[in-house]
């Protein structure tokens, strides 16, 4: 009787198992996100959002500081330490910075009223930042701390975002105008 209670119980657990991995799941285009938004939370830049922890690690206040309180060797080490850093939020950037330039080419196809003017300005954005970056990396290698041009990598960032998001709204604007079956067509 023993094996027959075990053969039952397994049985019951398989069957408790199959019922919730073949369960209904509500998608998010159930919920209300259109694949574009989708796209978007997929691609969304993350790493500009470290530059306040980015610009105390590299300031000026906190090197005296170091230099002050640490021995030598300590504070060269996290001076190099803090480089990194800065060198990997810089890679986290461009991370970001092509993220958003593949967004922008997949909302450049799906919305044909995209202008060659705004195609040239994403082209010279990313050419900028590109230059930009560069320089930066150069400089960070070198010893030096390039604060503005961080930020204003950051800021390049910050721009296309917005820009991307604009357009998704746009484009969303759009298709729901255009659906098919739309009372007002």
């Amino acid at each position: 009787m023993n094996e027959v209670g075990l053969y039952i119980t397994l049985a019951l657990a398989f069957a408790a198992l199959l019922l919730w991995l073949l369960r209904p799941r509500q998608t998010r285009l159930e919920r209300g996100y259109s694949s574009v938004d989708q796209a978007f939370e997929n691609i969304s830049p993350k790493h500009y959002l470290y530059l306040p922890q980015i610009r105390q690690a590299l300031s000026a206040a906190d090197y005296r500081y170091l230099r002050e309180q640490a021995p030598p060797h300590v504070a060269r080490r996290a001076v190099r330490e803090r480089r990194a850093v800065a060198r990997r939020f810089l890679s986290g950037l461009l991370e970001d910075f092509s993220k958003l330039e593949r967004l922008a080419r997949i909302i450049a196809g799906l919305s044909p009223a995209i202008s060659k003017k705004q195609e040239g300005e994403r082209l010279l954005l990313g050419m900028q930042f590109r230059m930009l970056y560069a320089l930066v990396w150069i400089w960070l290698s070198l010893g030096r701390v390039p604060m503005r041009q961080i930020e204003d990598l950051t800021g390049l960032v910050g721009r296309l975002a917005l820009r991307m998001q604009q357009a998704i709204a746009e484009v969303n604007a759009l298709s729901a105008g255009q659906l098919p079956g739309d009372a007002n067509a």
